[in-house]
């Protein structure tokens, strides 16, 4: 496993957001993809918490972000 793939889904965010910011959209993309499985994973195991923050808030943090971004398909 890569360092990258051992990222903490909250740093995970982070860089995906700093992606963003540096206008490196498919890196950006691909972290905020990691965080998708990351949150799925947790919600197959029946988590109601990720890191301490609500599984739920995550997922809009996630989604926000997407959107924002102009990530999602036309």
């Amino acid at each position: 496993m890569t360092e990258k793939e051992q990222l903490i889904l909250v740093n995970r965010f982070k860089l995906g957001k700093e992606y963003v910011k540096a206008g490196e959209l498919e890196k950006a993309d691909e972290e905020f993809d990691r965080c998708i499985v990351q949150l799925t994973e947790a919600t197959l195991r029946e988590q109601t918490e990720v890191e301490g923050v609500d599984i739920d808030l995550w997922k809009s943090r996630v989604w926000t972000e997407i959107e924002k971004a102009g990530l999602l398909p036309a």
